[in-house]
């Protein structure tokens, strides 16, 4: 594996990546749709958001970027390709992400998660601090944790 800063031109890639991402989860093509422009990587976010990608054998098997628009930075995006889940590609970008902003002084990052990834984070050191209303498709009830993990679980 190779981690490495993502490159704007890699934006409609990594773009895909996030949509597979998220397919993987049994949303449905319509709900998908729904969300197309909210999951785009754009060559402007790459280009000034911190944005960090792994490859494997020559692809991109995961990528994640942080929001440090406010003083209290967050994990904008953090996707693994389905043909990566469970191989530590998640983990790997997780812990470089945390050091990352460790190393720029902060504590602690937010996370706005989707409910499947939730148990990812949690394994990984993050806390629930709260909850936003967010029905999909044929949940109307579907929630996304609202988590807080330290930048101390980057080891």
């Amino acid at each position: 594996m190779n981690l490495r800063l993502a490159r704007p031109g890699e934006s409609e890639e990594l773009s895909a990546l996030a949509i597979a991402a998220k397919a993987f989860w049994g949303y449905s093509p319509q709900q998908l749709a729904v969300w197309a422009d909210q999951f785009r990587i754009s060559r402007e976010s790459i280009a000034t958001e911190p944005t960090f990608v792994i490859e494997e054998n020559g692809r991109l098997a995961g990528v994640a970027q942080l929001s440090h628009e406010s003083s209290r930075w967050a994990i904008e995006c953090l996707w693994v390709h389905p043909s990566s889940i469970r191989r530590g590609v998640g983990k790997r970008l997780l812990q470089h992400v945390l050091a990352y902003a460790r190393s720029h002084g902060q504590t602690e990052l937010r996370v706005d998660a989707d409910p499947n990834a939730e148990a990812f984070y949690l394994r990984l050191g993050a806390r629930r601090v709260g909850e936003v209303a967010a029905p999909v498709l044929g949940q109307p009830r579907r929630i996304r944790p609202q988590l807080v993990v330290s930048t101390e679980n980057a080891a």
